[in-house]
């Protein structure tokens, strides 16, 4: 790294980091300004200049800054740090007339984004601007480096009285404008986290928590678009649109712009040359990962006629789908492929059944992760059942948690996606499967599928000699008394087939039987943690051990917290956090204001996650609560409070919930006696009202007689916001308030070694009762993680006043 330094009088030094040349009045590079010149991409046409200016200048700095230039050949690409943006123009200018050269500059705070691009942003006009000897200032692009079409989303455009279309890094934000303070914070964080492709424009429709956009600002935008600019276009919805009942968003919009369109299958994130692709719940959440990236829809001939199927034109296929065998399917096993489509994935044999046209019709549920079993060959479903589970056990964290295994021909028959429901849902989307007790002994192929209406109308089955069979709503079967299974009954029970009568209709059994009768067990059967061995738990129904007895008046049973309500304390919200950061500006004033200069420097170098005043001092909130001032945070949130408290923790949780997410198996300590660990497991699921402090790796100085080890989905990290000294711990993360965590395991303890109890984060749409074949996923995963650390020994240390916050099991009082 080359360091020079301009002459004394002006105290300017330069170094060259990474693409950049950055000149600096300080000793040191501020962190704002090392961060850029590290990211910022290379200029084929110009030299890349960082000045980065944060006090007062000495006298002849502008001079001094001129004089370093002068070696440059080339034009300048000049970005400014640490004043004002007209600051940033005015030099611009100065340095074109005095070196005679191209100087470009952002006009308006320049976004830093992800792989190198700089957007320029601040108001109307906003954009890199070039300047040239003699000549008026020409605004050049929105972003550096431009992509193609970059022009079509370079300016703010009114689309009705209530709707405009708004630049992002990533393309373009179609939204109501009735709500800034709901509009803000997606904004911040759609800068942040949406990647700007150079060949495609993100179009992205729709806000959460305002009202549904209307269909004709989309058209009002699609209009003023260039052709390059609508081939580059992919329209994503991110909150409400105004759609007709049962409509897909791409057809309607086909349909309406009179025009093929292509729409993301979920909103893009990550790097350009390494992205990822998730679907949007209706509250705004990130839902699970899509494979099927991109669907072009074409507008129906005539009003009436049905729509074409969209086609996939980009797709994501990871290594663990197989060998491709064919366009979207891969070679998942010897007698069976998996094939990508718009809802999930389809396990299937070699050959697609006559209900393919359906099935890859069938739009994604955001909320939902379709793992379609084909059922066709009724003798062939137990293996596709079973390869459907071992594919969803690898795969991502967040799609994992959002499969739901469906039948193949209830996904075709069905007028819509499945319901919005929880995770491990129903299979078949509320329809199960009847054959008789013959088809199931014979193993042979059955019929054809037959219409909705055809399997409303049949309220019985053939006698033994059919080989038919219909699909039933979900309920008693045709009859008999005997109720269907549920849909957690299929993912986890196999049932035996009745005997057949002397007399009458043969018998039906659900599709819950995968196996002949007397078969064996469905591979992937749950045992419920009361039955399993080892656990400590009694099995259901069980008298418990001697000595154990829970109703002894001689022990106090553990007091669990009540679950919180919706509106709880501590729960982050997207309004009315004003009050709550003054009072918190007002009541820790000193701690605050002490603390406040650090972080600021710190979050420089991540300006995507805290990049305003307002969320600046949400990252405080976090520093303070980690802090002494922050101790009896939870203890109050545990008792449900109201008042100061809640300012403080509302506060904080809008700060958590910037960090980066933490998924895996994470630990904590508690002290229980074999007693209480017994009333944990039969409470079954945890409910935590304040936040849960957990770490990555167990440390040598947290007191408790058990390890508790839990599998994160959301925790947060807080190695960025952590403070010094006593009050620190490395590896730590945090769960928001209302996490509840599914209890998966237990060990009693003994005197040779601690007890354990392994528990998963539910995700907000899972039930707290019934288990799911991630359940096991995350059992084994912990079991790994604690062999792994009793392997590798305790290491770590955490600062003794924090080691208290690493003992408190979520959802006991």
């Amino acid at each position: 790294m080359r360091r020079l330094r301009a002459p004394a009088s002006a105290g300017i030094f330069q170094h060259r980091l990474g693409n950049a040349l950055v000149l600096h009045v300080d000793d040191r590079i501020s962190v704002a300004a090392r961060s850029l010149a590290l990211a910022v991409a290379a200029d084929p046409d110009h030299d890349v200049v960082v000045l980065d200016l944060h006090h007062d200048l000495p006298v002849g700095t502008w001079g001094a800054v001129a004089t370093a230039l002068k070696r440059c050949r080339r034009g300048i690409r000049l970005v400014v740090c640490g004043v004002s943006a007209d600051t940033g123009a005015l030099a611009a200018q100065w340095l074109c007339d005095r070196l005679r050269r191209p100087v470009v500059t952002p006009h308006g705070r320049a976004v830093q984004v992800a792989a190198g691009t700089l957007f320029a942003h601040t108001a109307e006009g906003s954009g890199w601007v070039r300047y040239l000897p003699g000549r008026r200032p020409a605004w050049e692009s929105q972003r550096y480096p431009a992509p193609p079409w970059d022009a079509a989303a370079a300016r703010f455009q009114p689309t009705s009285a209530v709707g405009a279309a708004e630049p992002v890094p990533g393309g373009v934000w179609i939204r109501d404008t009735r709500d800034p303070v709901a509009v803000g914070g997606h904004w911040q964080w759609l800068v942040a986290s949406l990647p700007c492709q150079p060949e495609a424009m993100t179009v992205v429709l729709g806000c959460p928590g305002t009202p549904p956009l209307a269909l004709d600002d989309v058209a009002r935008f699609w209009r003023e678009l260039d052709p390059a600019g609508r081939r580059h276009a992919r329209f994503v919805q991110y909150g409400p649109v105004q759609l007709p009942a049962g409509e897909v968003l791409g057809q309607r919009l086909a349909d309406l712009l009179e025009s093929p369109v292509v729409c993301f299958g979920g909103l893009p994130l990550g790097r350009p040359g390494d992205l990822h692709m998730h679907t949007v719940t209706p509250d705004g959440s990130l839902g699970w990962q899509v494979l099927a990236r991109e669907l072009c829809y074409t507008p129906r001939p005539s009003p009436a006629a049905p729509a074409r199927p969209p086609r996939i034109v980009g797709h994501h296929a990871p290594a663990l789908l197989g060998a491709p065998v064919g366009p979207l399917t891969y070679r998942y096993a010897t007698d069976a492929v998996v094939e990508i489509v718009p809802s999930g994935l389809w396990i299937r044999a070699d050959e697609p059944p006559g209900i393919a046209g359906r099935i890859r019709s069938r739009a994604a549920d955001p909320t939902r992760h379709a793992l379609i079993v084909d059922d066709t060959t009724p003798s062939r479903v137990a293996r596709f059942r079973e390869l459907a589970e071992d594919l969803t056990a690898r795969l991502d964290p967040a799609t994992r948690a959002r499969s739901t295994l469906q039948l193949a021909s209830a996904v075709a028959t069905g007028p819509r996606a499945p319901a919005t429901g929880s995770a491990g849902g129903d299979l078949g989307a509320g329809l199960t499967y009847r054959f008789t007790a013959a088809d199931l002994a014979s193993g042979e192929s059955t019929e054809a599928t037959p219409t909705p209406a055809e399997a409303l109308a049949v309220t019985s089955v053939p006698g033994p000699q059919s080989a038919s069979w219909v699909p039933t709503v979900s309920g008693d079967r045709a009859g008999t008394g005997v109720p269907t299974p549920t849909a957690a009954e299929f993912l986890t029970s196999p049932v035996a087939a009745p005997e057949p009568p002397a007399a009458g209709p043969a018998p039906v059994v659900t599709a819950a039987l995968l196996a002949p009768p007397g078969g064996p067990t469905v591979a992937g059967a749950v045992t419920p943690l009361r039955d399993r061995p080892g656990t400590g738990v009694p099995p259901t129904g069980a008298p418990a051990a001697a000595g154990t007895c829970r109703c002894d008046a001689a022990r106090r049973p553990v007091r669990f917290q009540p679950t919180p309500t919706p509106d709880a304390p501590g729960l982050s919200a997207p309004t009315g956090l004003d009050s709550a950061r003054s009072w918190l500006r007002w009541r820790h004033r000193r701690e605050f204001d002490a603390a406040t200069p650090a972080i600021s420097r710190l979050l420089a170098e991540h300006p995507g996650l805290y990049p305003d005043d307002d969320s600046l001092a949400d990252a405080v909130a976090v520093r303070l609560y980690l802090s002494a001032p922050g101790e009896a945070v939870d203890r109050a949130l545990r008792a449900g409070p109201a008042g100061d408290v809640t300012h403080f923790a509302r506060c904080v949780a809008a700060g958590v919930a910037r960090l980066p997410a933490h998924r895996g198996a994470v630990c904590l300590s508690a002290t229980l006696p074999g007693d209480d660990l017994r009333d944990v497991a039969a409470r079954e699921t945890l409910t935590e009202r304040g936040f849960t402090h957990a770490l990555t790796e167990p440390p040598v100085n947290v007191p408790g007689n058990v390890d508790v080890l839990l599998w994160s989905m959301t925790a947060r990290r807080t190695r960025l916001l952590e403070p010094e000294g006593e009050h620190r711990a490395a590896g730590r993360v945090l769960f928001l308030p209302g996490t509840r965590f599914r209890v998966l395991a237990t060990t009693p303890p003994d005197r040779h070694q601690p007890g354990r109890l392994l528990l998963r984060e539910l995700t907000a749409e899972e039930p707290c009762h019934g288990r799911v074949p991630f359940d096991e996923f995350a059992l084994t995963s912990l079991s790994r993680c604690r062999d792994r650390w009793a392997a590798t020994g305790r290491r770590g240390r955490v600062g003794d006043a924090t080691a208290q916050r690493l003992t408190c099991l979520p959802g006991v009082a």
